[in-house]
């Protein structure tokens, strides 16, 4: 099974956030040690990176509602195109066989997108 780059950073996250929480449990237990100021400061450390990995998965998710969303619109151009080429045909301004081949041209392109879509929308819920 291979996993996704997004599924990849997930788990790095979840692994990185719990061996901090065990650092900070262990930094906590050792006050006497090590100190309260050491200890503080890591504790600031701590919610700082937490912060951090937050924000950068939030970005992962916006990216990826914004390539699907890009993926829509190209859809729908390749409709368009699609559907003038059909009207340049009627009207006897494309033969038959430049017809053929551009239809199946952009057939081919609206399966691609339509395929990518459909993983991306499953990915998403």
């Amino acid at each position: 099974m291979s996993l996704s780059r997004q599924d990849k950073a997930q788990i790095i996250w979840a692994a990185s956030f719990v061996v901090s929480g065990v650092i900070l449990g262990i930094a906590i237990w050792m006050i006497p040690v090590i100190g309260l100021l050491a200890t503080a400061s890591f504790i600031v450390v701590y919610i700082g990176i937490s912060a951090a990995f937050l924000f950068v998965f939030r970005e992962i998710e916006s990216v990826k509602t914004d390539t699907l969303d890009k993926l829509k619109e190209r859809h729908d151009e390749l409709l368009e195109v699609k559907k003038a080429i059909a009207g340049k045909y009627y009207r006897r301004k494309i033969d038959e066989g430049a017809f053929r081949n551009i239809t199946q041209h952009y057939e081919r392109k609206l399966t691609e997108l339509e395929v990518k879509i459909k993983k991306l929308e499953r990915k998403n819920k």
